[in-house]
């Protein structure tokens, strides 16, 4: 079906057609890349801001081959990507311009302790809404892809949100802890015990991955995730990806979703996050 969706966007003289093929060619060459040292130990670990907020070279030589590609491809284009950002060669600023959105690898901490939930985040804006949202889980093989307007697949198949749960009490939610250990972190877990305590939801997940979070909201794997902290690199492609989906996606007050407002909620119901919001008494203060 990748072939297929690059086919028809051909067919239809659109110009995505070669964005979405570019993005997957890269996201399988990071793939190749950060599996040939998935299982190594890790020598090269360092800590940003925050002591959990971790980077590797691997992430670091990642960004470098996906951007050094799709600048050959389209040199005119705006690029943001996580660790350019992090060191600071790079201003995080996104415009109408068509701009490339990456995140080398969703999930270092994972990458590092040899968790497979790790993924290649790859989405291409235009107006500063995502057009093209490519996800790569290389330890697990599956290739999500999106594109507005043409649905959204995994490994070819399409995806859909769950279209039965209409109730939190029945529903399987995915969160994150978050990579601050001060207050924050306490803040975050309040909202936890007030959405287990007021919902009596089904079960809670976190995998370590806002873009695979996202993603599981689209197959359908979770009914809603919800988080406060990840950028605009971690939710850039994923949300698209829900979307083309069927789902709905919004900040963690329940307005229109906003890739730069570091507050995420994505499920398969708008009724479920009618319910959740008021959950959120405490609302934890930002990573810098």
């Amino acid at each position: 079906m990748t072939n297929k969706l690059v086919e028809t966007l051909e067919q239809h003289k659109d110009c995505r057609a070669s964005f979405l093929k570019e993005a997957i060619f890269i996201a399988f060459e990071a793939g190749k890349k950060i599996s040939s040292c998935f299982y190594n130990d890790k020598c090269d670990v360092q800590t940003k801001a925050n002591p959990a907020d971790l980077v590797t070279e691997t992430d670091v030589a990642v960004e470098n081959l996906i951007f050094s590609h799709l600048r050959t491809k389209f040199p005119d284009h705006c690029f943001i990507g996580e660790e350019s950002v992090s060191d600071g060669t790079q201003k995080l600023s996104l415009t109408d311009k068509h701009t490339w959105v990456v995140d080398p690898i969703d999930g270092t901490m994972n990458f590092v302790h040899k968790n497979q939930n790790i993924a290649v985040s790859i989405g291409m804006t235009v107006n500063k809404q995502t057009e093209v949202g490519v996800v790569y889980a290389p330890i697990k093989n599956e290739l999500y892809i999106a594109v507005r307007g043409f649905g959204s697949f995994l490994n070819g198949k399409p995806l859909s949100v769950s279209k039965n749960v209409t109730d939190l009490s029945k529903a399987l939610i995915a969160t994150e802890i978050g990579s601050r250990r001060d207050e924050s972190a306490v803040t975050v877990c309040d909202n936890i015990k007030n959405i287990l305590l007021n919902h009596q939801i089904a079960g809670l997940r976190c995998t370590g991955s806002a873009a695979l979070n996202m993603c599981n909201v689209a197959s359908g794997a979770i009914d809603l995730y919800y988080e406060w902290g990840p950028c605009c690199w971690d939710v850039c492609a994923g949300e698209l990806i829900v979307h083309e989906a069927g789902g709905i996606t919004t900040d963690c007050k329940g307005n229109d979703f906003d890739m730069m407002s570091r507050s995420y909620i994505c499920s398969c119901d708008r009724t479920l996050i009618n319910e959740i919001v008021p959950s959120f008494t405490q609302i934890p203060p930002l990573a810098k």
